[in-house]
């Protein structure tokens, strides 16, 4: 005798957007500002509520994320500033990478006086005065990082004065940088534009302390300026033992320290006697196996993905942010051309 087979029974169908409000919060912190900003606070009506909790924006970090090379400077601006205020001005963390600009940071200090840390890596279309500027509205800083750009030394003795409490600097460049030949470069170039003898002319001579002072200028700004450091990482900076000891001797609380492809150091008996007291320490061209979570290095391209074949659209967005198409609430209009 034949037998029907049971009939399947249907699983029900979920509604996502029935989600409690706490676990998706949850879920939306280990998501990233990007992805929350670019999908999923736009699923629904619902998602986009939850997207909005102050609580998710105390930590925005928009690093590492392949879209932060792809998509226009304005854009990334436009979009920092939607995180900022829905933070509510609860946010403690902001990090960014390529984009940044003088009137982004003006906006972040109108509205960010809670941050304790801001870590800017190869962001190059801002001065270092906006930044001071907006360093001294936030009083609360213990992190500052300005890497893969040079700094200049007076930016340092004004970090001494608008965040003298500062606990952790980051300035770390490549290796490959050569500021004696931008140098000279620069040198040429003034010369030319003066009219002032042949551009193949030799500059005069520099002598050997006038060079180590140049060296060390922003070597000697920290430690004259920030005696509160617990972990500062220049690595690739042009100090020499001369301003390495200065820090060791102005930076008494000083517990991480990275100085690896600091090129005009010599590492010697003295130079790691110095180095005791430190808890972690990465010397130059030396086998370093210090295993410490805060020296870790965010890469100047990393997260960049080389295989994306989306179009630059940098021109398009910056038309959409100059007109204020991006602005927290106009949403949709910006994504349905994307």
């Amino acid at each position: 005798m034949d037998v029907d087979p049971s009939p399947l029974l249907e699983s029900p169908v979920r509604d996502w957007s029935e989600l409690p409000l706490d676990p998706l919060s949850l879920i939306f912190m280990k998501l990233g500002a990007i992805e929350v900003l670019m999908g999923a606070g736009l699923v629904c009506r619902p998602w986009l509520a939850a997207a909005k909790a102050p609580e998710i924006w105390r930590f925005v970090d928009m690093t590492r994320h392949k879209l932060v090379f792809s998509k226009g400077t304005g854009t990334l601006c436009a979009m920092a500033k939607v995180a900022i205020d829905r933070s509510d001005g609860r946010i403690e963390s902001f990090w960014a990478q390529q984009f940044v600009t003088d009137e982004l940071l003006e906006y972040i200090g109108n509205r960010a006086n809670s941050l304790k840390s801001i870590r800017l890596v190869a962001c190059a279309y801002f001065w270092h005065m906006p930044l001071v500027k907006m360093l001294d509205k936030c009083p609360l800083l213990e992190e500052i990082e300005c890497s893969y750009q040079i700094m200049p030394e007076e930016f340092f003795r004004y970090l001494g004065i608008v965040c003298p409490q500062l606990k952790r600097l980051r300035i770390h460049i490549e290796e490959w940088y050569d500021s004696d030949e931008i140098r000279r470069e620069m040198e040429m170039e003034c010369r030319r534009q003066n009219g002032d003898g042949d551009e193949d002319e030799e500059s005069e001579e520099e002598t050997a302390e006038a060079w180590e002072a140049r060296k060390n200028e922003v070597a000697f700004a920290i430690a004259e300026s920030l005696p509160e450091l617990r972990l500062l990482q220049m690595a690739g900076n042009s100090l020499t033992n001369k301003g390495f000891y200065a820090i060791l001797e102005g930076c008494p609380q000083l517990e991480c320290l990275d100085i690896s492809d600091c090129s005009n150091l010599h590492v010697n008996d003295e130079l790691r006697a110095r180095c005791s007291n430190l808890k972690h320490v990465l010397l130059h061209k030396q086998q370093n196996k210090v295993c410490c979570p805060d020296l870790h290095v965010i890469g100047e391209k990393e997260g960049e993905d080389y295989r994306l074949t989306m179009p630059y659209l940098s021109e398009d967005e910056d038309m959409l942010y100059a007109k204020g198409g991006i602005s927290d609430g106009s949403y949709g209009n910006y994504w349905e051309d994307y």
